[in-house]
């Protein structure tokens, strides 16, 4: 699990971040910076449980996930309680290939659903835009999700 990430200062400049509700702005920095979101931007988790840990009403947590939702700040399966950020590794990219090794351990901390595949899918074409030594790292859960010439 990451423990330190980044986060761009120039979120407050941004105009999809700022039309949120402060209870969205609050969750949105939550997810973004709670212990549990792994290397690759996703994390298992129930919205309850993230208002709950907000202190948020229903009325209010419903609100703020609906917003973040909307504007494709975060993406949620429900039935796998799966939430990614999927913007986190455009801001948040391998520092190295052995961050890249270690995607492997962070993706058996996701539950299997179609959005999993869908950030492996993402994750690897961030990898294709590095040098052949991040390509190389990358973990054999990824192997389908590369595309062959």
């Amino acid at each position: 699990m990451a423990h330190y990430r980044k986060v761009e200062t120039l979120i407050w400049n941004d105009e999809k971040f700022n039309g949120l509700s402060r209870e969205a702005k609050l969750l949105f920095l939550c997810v973004l910076t709670h212990p549990n979101l792994t290397v690759l931007g996703a994390m298992r988790a129930s919205a309850r449980g993230l208002g709950e840990e907000l202190q948020l009403t229903s009325e209010e947590l419903e609100e703020a996930f609906g917003e973040l939702l909307s504007k494709q700040l975060i993406r949620y399966e429900y039935g796998a309680a799966f939430l990614w950020l999927p913007n986190f590794l455009k801001y948040n990219p391998p520092e190295s290939p052995n961050v890249v090794k270690s995607w492997e351990s962070a993706v058996s901390y996701l539950p299997e659903c179609a959005l999993k595949r869908e950030l492996m899918q993402g994750a690897v074409k961030v990898v294709g835009g590095l040098g052949k030594s991040f390509q190389g790292a990358l973990p054999a859960c990824f192997a389908e999700f590369i595309e062959k010439d």
